[in-house]
Protein backbone atom coordinates (compact mmCIF):
# COMPACT_ATOMS: atom_id res chain seq x y z
CA UNK A 1 0.00 0.00 0.00
CA UNK A 2 2.87 2.03 1.10
CA UNK A 3 4.50 1.70 -2.43
CA UNK A 4 1.28 2.14 -4.55
CA UNK A 5 0.86 5.70 -2.39
CA UNK A 6 4.95 6.78 -3.25
CA UNK A 7 4.35 6.00 -6.87
CA UNK A 8 1.09 8.14 -6.75
CA UNK A 9 3.04 10.95 -4.92
CA UNK A 10 6.02 10.71 -7.31
CA UNK A 11 3.75 10.85 -10.38
CA UNK A 12 2.11 13.78 -9.28
CA UNK A 13 5.35 15.67 -7.86
CA UNK A 14 6.90 15.53 -11.59
CA UNK A 15 3.85 16.65 -13.23
CA UNK A 16 3.89 19.63 -10.39
CA UNK A 17 7.80 19.67 -11.42
CA UNK A 18 6.88 20.21 -14.99
CA UNK A 19 3.99 22.37 -14.50
CA UNK A 20 6.29 25.32 -12.97
CA UNK A 21 8.40 26.16 -16.19
CA UNK A 22 5.53 25.21 -18.51
CA UNK A 23 3.33 27.86 -16.42
CA UNK A 24 6.21 30.73 -16.38
CA UNK A 25 7.22 29.95 -19.88
CA UNK A 26 4.50 29.23 -21.88
CA UNK A 27 1.35 29.99 -20.34
CA UNK A 28 2.68 33.31 -19.11
CA UNK A 29 4.40 34.63 -22.41
CA UNK A 30 1.93 33.55 -24.43
CA UNK A 31 -0.18 36.62 -22.48
CA UNK A 32 2.54 38.85 -22.56
CA UNK A 33 2.37 40.27 -25.64
CA UNK A 34 1.01 43.63 -27.53
CA UNK A 35 -2.66 42.41 -28.96
CA UNK A 36 -2.35 43.04 -33.13
CA UNK A 37 -5.89 44.71 -32.84
CA UNK A 38 -4.49 47.07 -30.33
CA UNK A 39 -6.21 50.51 -30.51
CA UNK A 40 -5.96 53.34 -28.34
CA UNK A 41 -6.84 57.19 -28.09
CA UNK A 42 -5.24 59.96 -25.28
CA UNK A 43 -5.86 63.18 -24.45
CA UNK A 44 -3.45 65.24 -22.44
CA UNK A 45 -4.31 68.70 -21.44
CA UNK A 46 -2.74 72.24 -19.15
CA UNK A 47 -1.83 75.89 -20.15
CA UNK A 48 0.80 76.84 -22.71
CA UNK A 49 1.72 79.66 -24.46
CA UNK A 50 1.58 79.69 -28.72
CA UNK A 51 2.00 81.47 -31.76
CA UNK A 52 -0.84 81.80 -33.76
CA UNK A 53 0.06 82.25 -37.22
CA UNK A 54 -3.09 83.00 -38.87
CA UNK A 55 -3.20 86.12 -36.70
CA UNK A 56 -0.05 86.84 -36.42
CA UNK A 57 -0.06 87.17 -32.46
CA UNK A 58 1.12 85.02 -29.39
CA UNK A 59 -1.57 83.66 -27.44
CA UNK A 60 -0.34 83.35 -23.64
CA UNK A 61 -2.04 80.66 -20.90
CA UNK A 62 -4.64 79.04 -23.50
CA UNK A 63 -5.76 75.83 -22.64
CA UNK A 64 -4.25 73.48 -24.85
CA UNK A 65 -5.03 69.80 -25.63
CA UNK A 66 -3.14 67.15 -27.39
CA UNK A 67 -4.83 64.46 -28.96
CA UNK A 68 -3.41 61.20 -30.63
CA UNK A 69 -4.79 58.33 -31.70
CA UNK A 70 -2.80 54.89 -31.92
CA UNK A 71 -4.21 52.07 -34.10
CA UNK A 72 -2.38 48.82 -35.12
CA UNK A 73 -1.60 47.26 -38.79
CA UNK A 74 -2.70 44.06 -38.60
CA UNK A 75 -1.50 42.92 -42.09
CA UNK A 76 1.64 44.28 -41.51
CA UNK A 77 2.21 42.66 -38.27
CA UNK A 78 3.48 39.51 -37.40
CA UNK A 79 3.44 36.76 -34.10
CA UNK A 80 6.64 38.86 -33.05
CA UNK A 81 6.13 42.24 -34.05
CA UNK A 82 3.12 44.64 -34.08
CA UNK A 83 3.22 47.91 -36.07
CA UNK A 84 1.13 50.41 -34.70
CA UNK A 85 0.50 54.19 -36.78
CA UNK A 86 -0.07 57.07 -35.00
CA UNK A 87 -1.31 60.92 -35.40
CA UNK A 88 -1.10 63.39 -33.11
CA UNK A 89 -2.35 67.05 -33.33
CA UNK A 90 -2.02 69.76 -30.34
CA UNK A 91 -4.93 72.18 -30.71
CA UNK A 92 -6.96 75.45 -28.50
CA UNK A 93 -9.37 74.27 -26.81
CA UNK A 94 -11.44 77.32 -26.81
CA UNK A 95 -10.63 78.62 -30.36
CA UNK A 96 -10.50 74.93 -32.33
CA UNK A 97 -7.29 76.80 -33.86
CA UNK A 98 -4.72 73.84 -35.09
CA UNK A 99 -1.49 74.63 -33.29
CA UNK A 100 0.32 71.48 -35.00
CA UNK A 101 0.05 68.15 -36.46
CA UNK A 102 2.34 65.28 -36.69
CA UNK A 103 2.04 61.22 -37.86
CA UNK A 104 4.34 58.32 -37.05
CA UNK A 105 4.65 54.74 -38.09
CA UNK A 106 7.05 52.06 -36.77
CA UNK A 107 7.34 48.24 -36.05
CA UNK A 108 8.03 46.87 -32.22
CA UNK A 109 8.89 43.94 -30.82
CA UNK A 110 5.55 42.52 -28.31
CA UNK A 111 7.07 41.90 -25.88
CA UNK A 112 9.98 43.99 -25.09
CA UNK A 113 8.53 47.21 -26.91
CA UNK A 114 11.82 47.81 -29.00
CA UNK A 115 11.60 49.37 -32.28
CA UNK A 116 11.99 46.85 -35.13
CA UNK A 117 13.40 48.62 -38.14
CA UNK A 118 10.35 47.16 -40.55
CA UNK A 119 7.40 48.16 -42.32
CA UNK A 120 8.34 51.56 -43.69
CA UNK A 121 8.99 53.20 -40.73
CA UNK A 122 8.65 56.97 -40.89
CA UNK A 123 8.17 60.24 -39.05
CA UNK A 124 6.07 63.44 -41.06
CA UNK A 125 5.77 60.89 -44.29
CA UNK A 126 9.57 60.71 -43.96
CA UNK A 127 11.35 57.36 -43.76
CA UNK A 128 13.07 57.33 -40.22
CA UNK A 129 14.95 54.49 -38.80
CA UNK A 130 13.37 54.21 -35.07
CA UNK A 131 15.20 52.27 -32.24
CA UNK A 132 15.19 52.06 -28.34
CA UNK A 133 11.35 51.52 -26.67
CA UNK A 134 9.19 52.96 -28.88
CA UNK A 135 6.04 53.57 -27.36
CA UNK A 136 5.88 51.45 -24.25
CA UNK A 137 8.17 49.79 -22.05
CA UNK A 138 8.82 46.12 -21.80
CA UNK A 139 6.46 43.56 -19.84
CA UNK A 140 7.56 43.01 -16.23
CA UNK A 141 9.54 46.57 -16.70
CA UNK A 142 12.87 47.05 -14.61
CA UNK A 143 13.78 50.01 -12.21
CA UNK A 144 16.34 51.11 -14.87
CA UNK A 145 17.34 53.07 -17.39
CA UNK A 146 15.88 52.75 -20.62
CA UNK A 147 16.63 54.11 -24.11
CA UNK A 148 13.51 55.77 -25.80
CA UNK A 149 13.02 56.78 -29.16
CA UNK A 150 12.33 60.41 -29.50
CA UNK A 151 10.29 61.42 -32.51
CA UNK A 152 10.93 65.29 -32.93
CA UNK A 153 14.79 65.55 -32.76
CA UNK A 154 14.29 61.85 -34.24
CA UNK A 155 17.06 60.25 -31.67
CA UNK A 156 17.37 58.17 -29.09
CA UNK A 157 17.29 59.43 -25.56
CA UNK A 158 17.19 58.11 -22.39
CA UNK A 159 14.20 57.30 -20.48
CA UNK A 160 15.90 57.89 -16.50
CA UNK A 161 14.31 55.85 -13.55
CA UNK A 162 13.27 58.18 -10.97
CA UNK A 163 11.68 56.25 -7.92
CA UNK A 164 8.24 54.56 -7.49
CA UNK A 165 4.98 56.74 -7.03
CA UNK A 166 1.54 55.91 -6.61
CA UNK A 167 -0.75 56.84 -9.57
CA UNK A 168 -4.96 56.46 -8.12
CA UNK A 169 -3.81 53.66 -5.95
CA UNK A 170 -1.52 51.77 -8.98
CA UNK A 171 2.27 51.49 -7.87
CA UNK A 172 4.17 53.00 -11.38
CA UNK A 173 7.85 53.62 -12.11
CA UNK A 174 8.57 57.18 -12.85
CA UNK A 175 10.54 57.82 -15.54
CA UNK A 176 11.82 60.96 -16.95
CA UNK A 177 13.24 61.92 -20.65
CA UNK A 178 15.18 65.10 -20.97
CA UNK A 179 15.53 66.42 -24.10
CA UNK A 180 17.94 70.16 -24.64
CA UNK A 181 17.41 72.60 -26.88
CA UNK A 182 18.02 71.00 -30.12
CA UNK A 183 18.05 72.43 -34.03
CA UNK A 184 15.52 71.17 -35.60
CA UNK A 185 15.10 73.25 -38.59
CA UNK A 186 14.88 77.29 -39.75
CA UNK A 187 12.14 79.35 -39.76
CA UNK A 188 11.67 82.61 -41.55
CA UNK A 189 9.70 85.44 -40.40
CA UNK A 190 9.66 89.33 -40.52
CA UNK A 191 11.41 91.38 -38.60
CA UNK A 192 8.13 93.17 -36.80
CA UNK A 193 7.22 89.95 -35.51
CA UNK A 194 10.36 88.36 -34.35
CA UNK A 195 10.82 91.91 -32.35
CA UNK A 196 13.83 93.29 -33.82
CA UNK A 197 14.75 96.46 -35.86
CA UNK A 198 14.78 97.24 -39.37
CA UNK A 199 12.33 95.70 -42.19
CA UNK A 200 12.06 92.80 -44.11
CA UNK A 201 12.66 88.77 -42.89
CA UNK A 202 15.05 87.26 -40.24
CA UNK A 203 16.05 83.46 -40.75
CA UNK A 204 16.14 81.70 -37.23
CA UNK A 205 16.94 78.53 -35.99
CA UNK A 206 13.44 76.61 -34.84
CA UNK A 207 15.05 74.79 -31.48
CA UNK A 208 12.81 72.22 -29.32
CA UNK A 209 13.43 70.90 -25.73
CA UNK A 210 10.91 68.62 -23.72
CA UNK A 211 10.80 67.00 -20.31
CA UNK A 212 8.78 63.77 -20.74
CA UNK A 213 7.80 61.97 -17.51
CA UNK A 214 5.98 58.65 -17.96
CA UNK A 215 4.54 56.92 -15.03
CA UNK A 216 4.97 53.20 -16.11
CA UNK A 217 2.39 49.78 -14.89
CA UNK A 218 5.21 47.73 -14.31
CA UNK A 219 3.42 44.43 -14.98
CA UNK A 220 2.07 45.92 -18.67
CA UNK A 221 4.99 47.83 -19.31
CA UNK A 222 2.18 50.36 -20.30
CA UNK A 223 2.31 54.20 -18.94
CA UNK A 224 -0.85 54.87 -17.12
CA UNK A 225 -0.05 58.22 -16.67
CA UNK A 226 2.25 60.99 -19.15
CA UNK A 227 3.56 64.51 -18.43
CA UNK A 228 5.24 66.39 -21.00
CA UNK A 229 6.72 70.07 -21.00
CA UNK A 230 6.99 71.15 -24.04
CA UNK A 231 9.40 74.44 -25.38
CA UNK A 232 9.58 75.26 -28.74
CA UNK A 233 10.43 78.66 -30.26
CA UNK A 234 12.58 80.42 -33.10
CA UNK A 235 16.15 81.09 -32.08
CA UNK A 236 17.91 84.39 -33.72
CA UNK A 237 22.23 84.75 -33.19
CA UNK A 238 21.79 83.05 -30.24
CA UNK A 239 19.10 84.71 -28.96
CA UNK A 240 15.25 83.52 -28.59
CA UNK A 241 13.03 86.07 -30.47
CA UNK A 242 9.95 83.80 -30.99
CA UNK A 243 7.87 81.45 -28.77
CA UNK A 244 6.77 78.98 -30.98
CA UNK A 245 4.81 76.24 -28.32
CA UNK A 246 5.26 76.03 -24.21
CA UNK A 247 4.01 74.88 -21.49
CA UNK A 248 3.47 71.12 -19.59
CA UNK A 249 0.57 68.89 -21.07
CA UNK A 250 -0.93 66.28 -18.99
CA UNK A 251 -3.07 63.21 -19.43
CA UNK A 252 -6.43 64.20 -18.76
CA UNK A 253 -8.46 62.06 -16.16
CA UNK A 254 -10.49 60.42 -18.39
CA UNK A 255 -7.53 58.87 -20.18
CA UNK A 256 -5.28 58.55 -17.08
CA UNK A 257 -8.47 56.79 -15.70
CA UNK A 258 -8.33 54.87 -19.39
CA UNK A 259 -5.12 53.09 -19.40
CA UNK A 260 -5.61 52.15 -15.69
CA UNK A 261 -8.07 50.18 -16.40
CA UNK A 262 -6.31 48.81 -19.71
CA UNK A 263 -3.92 47.33 -16.81
CA UNK A 264 -5.93 45.06 -15.01
CA UNK A 265 -6.01 42.14 -16.50
CA UNK A 266 -2.41 42.03 -16.81
CA UNK A 267 -1.95 42.95 -13.00
CA UNK A 268 -4.50 40.38 -12.38
CA UNK A 269 -3.32 37.37 -14.01
CA UNK A 270 0.28 37.55 -15.46
CA UNK A 271 2.02 37.91 -11.58
CA UNK A 272 -0.57 34.56 -10.46
CA UNK A 273 0.84 33.06 -14.07
CA UNK A 274 4.43 34.08 -13.60
CA UNK A 275 5.62 34.08 -10.43
CA UNK A 276 3.15 32.62 -8.04
CA UNK A 277 1.94 29.19 -9.57
CA UNK A 278 5.17 28.29 -10.63
CA UNK A 279 6.85 28.76 -6.74
CA UNK A 280 3.43 26.77 -5.71
CA UNK A 281 3.71 24.53 -8.22
CA UNK A 282 7.60 23.77 -7.68
CA UNK A 283 7.50 23.48 -4.20
CA UNK A 284 4.49 21.02 -4.04
CA UNK A 285 6.55 18.66 -6.78
CA UNK A 286 9.59 18.90 -4.15
CA UNK A 287 6.97 18.05 -1.08
CA UNK A 288 5.18 15.45 -2.66
CA UNK A 289 8.44 13.34 -3.92
CA UNK A 290 9.62 13.44 -0.41
CA UNK A 291 7.00 12.70 0.99
CA UNK A 292 6.92 9.63 -1.04
CA UNK A 293 10.45 8.51 -0.50
CA UNK A 294 9.94 8.97 2.96
CA UNK A 295 7.17 6.20 2.53
CA UNK A 296 9.46 4.21 0.48
CA UNK A 297 12.42 4.62 3.08
CA UNK A 298 9.93 3.50 6.18
CA UNK A 299 8.13 0.91 3.86
CA UNK A 300 11.34 -0.75 3.29
CA UNK A 301 12.35 -0.66 7.02
CA UNK A 302 9.17 -2.11 7.94
CA UNK A 303 9.25 -5.20 5.63
CA UNK A 304 12.73 -6.10 6.89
Amino acid sequence: MRRTVAVVLIALGVFCLVLAPMTRMWMASSLMKTPLDYYNATVLTGEATYFNIEDVELVEDADIEAHSTLRADVASSTDDVVVWDQFTWIKDADTDFGISSSSRRAGHDRVTGEAVDCCDAMIDDESVTQSGQAWKFPFMTEQRDYDFFETTVEETVPMEFQGVESIDGIEAYKFVQTVEPTVIGQRELPRSVAGLEGEGDVVGDETFSIVRTYWIEPISGSPINVSEDHHRAVVVDGEEVLTLLSGELVYDDATRAASIENTDQARAVLPLLHSTLPIVALVAGIGLIGVAVVLLVTGRGADR
